[in-house]
């Protein structure tokens, strides 16, 4: 089984939806629409989050070159930091889509949970207990 990248909303995906992560994705075919939605956008935050990791690694390993610092090593750390950046960037953008996606499922269930609360409680059902009442034999 492959692993996921973790990404900083996933406690929060698991808990405004109630399943964990790798039950939202098996179960992808059955969810709703809403659900596929946050499910999507996961799945492209991870891949954000993965080309941010590999633009990272990228930049450390032009950093750490055993080689003199010169114009040359210099171009290529800014351009490797303009790459990371961007990947940061596009990471930020579909982590600002979750958060929004989640907090309407959030509110959702507040809703929901609001009008059970205010919702009448149904009235108690009258037992009638029969004393000496006939046996069968």
């Amino acid at each position: 089984m492959p692993t996921m990248t973790l990404t900083r909303q996933d406690a929060r995906l698991e808990a405004a939806l109630g399943q964990t992560i790798t039950s939202l994705v098996a179960n992808e075919a059955r969810a709703d629409a809403s659900t596929c939605r946050v499910i999507e956008t996961h799945r492209a935050l991870v891949a954000a989050e993965t080309a941010v990791s590999f633009q990272r690694v990228r930049l450390i390993n032009i950093a750490a070159a055993q080689r003199i610092v010169d114009d040359g090593v210099l171009d290529a750390l800014d351009a490797q930091l303009e790459r990371l950046e961007v990947a940061a960037e596009e990471r930020d953008v579909l982590e600002a889509d979750l958060v929004r996606l989640l907090q309407e499922r959030e509110g959702e269930a507040k809703q929901q949970a609001d009008q059970a609360a205010s919702a009448p409680a149904a009235a108690p059902v009258p037992v009638v207990v029969v004393q000496g009442a006939a046996r069968r034999r």
